[in-house]
């Protein structure tokens, strides 16, 4: 699994300790900010948004997804 595609699972699954950390060894490994963005960020909100839509997903579960995106983007 790349880095980025950890980062938007940890995203996905509300991790917002571990989203701030993934994102700054990105950060510090030379991955431009907006492919953190784009590619790891926004992917794992791509994933809630659908989920969330089905009904598989509740308004907890989105919220604690939004606050790891946030931390990341804190970064």
């Amino acid at each position: 699994m790349s880095d980025l595609t950890k980062l938007a699972d940890t995203v996905f699954r509300g991790d917002f300790g571990s989203a701030g950390q993934i994102t700054k060894e990105l950060i510090d490994s030379g991955v431009e900010p907006l492919t953190i963005i784009n590619q790891g960020l926004i992917a794992g909100m791509d994933i809630v948004a659908p989920k969330f839509k089905a009904g598989e997903m509740f308004v907890p579960e989105v919220m604690m997804a939004a606050r790891a995106m946030a931390v990341g983007m804190e970064v």
